[in-house]
């Protein structure tokens, strides 16, 4: 099996995600990891997708930009080659949250600390709501670092920024957070623990 990364940007439309997975389908290619987003009205998704066959990634990169022409797609390709991946840090998954004031230099600042910690940072997303800057980050701790230590880092460089962290661990997070099943009728959506909550019955 063969594996490469797509990489697909355009201006924000309907139908583009139908587009892109089609042209993979039909070059017999099987998604096995896709994370996508709408930025600032600027549509982006990225794929790992799988192949029996080794694929020509020139031609595979034509095929998608042709079969989403309508949409204008930027779209790169690259073949996911074990030995150009860095053997992942040994620990546990956490999840990093740091909130405040927005400051220039707040993302690469929060950025160098964890890389200076040996932290490796699997996915991100931060912006930015007038004066206010959020950050989100699910990262591995290596087994040395406690996260009381790496929040302490964290407050440290947001003293005086007017930025407040918090540290938690992954199991933790998904216990308090995770979403329940969602039930759709009569055009209106219900949850069921909030409907728990409020004493309606099942």
């Amino acid at each position: 099996m063969s594996t490469y990364i797509v990489t697909v940007t355009s201006a924000d439309r309907v139908g583009i995600v139908h587009a892109v997975t089609g042209a993979l389908r039909d070059q017999g290619g099987n998604i096995i990891e896709l994370s996508q987003t709408v930025m600032r009205g600027y549509f982006t998704i990225i794929l790992a997708v799988e192949f029996e066959k080794p694929q020509n990634v020139e031609k595979l990169r034509t095929v998608i930009a042709y079969q989403g022409r309508e949409f204008e797609l930027t779209v790169a390709v690259i073949e996911a080659n074990p030995r150009d991946v860095v053997a992942p840090v040994k620990g546990e998954r956490f999840i990093l949250t740091v909130l405040g004031d927005d400051h220039p230099g707040n993302i690469h600042g929060i950025a160098g600390g964890l890389a200076s910690r040996g932290v490796n940072i699997v996915d991100l997303h931060a912006r930015t709501d007038g004066p206010r800057f959020s950050m989100v980050m699910e990262a591995f701790l290596p087994s040395d670092l406690s996260p009381l230590e790496l929040k302490a880092d964290l407050e440290q460089f947001g003293k005086g920024l007017g930025l407040e962290a918090f540290v938690q661990h992954e199991n933790i997070f998904l216990a308090t957070s995770e979403p329940g099943p969602v039930r759709v009728g009569q055009s209106r959506m219900t949850h069921p623990s909030i409907e728990g909550a409020a004493g309606v019955s099942h």
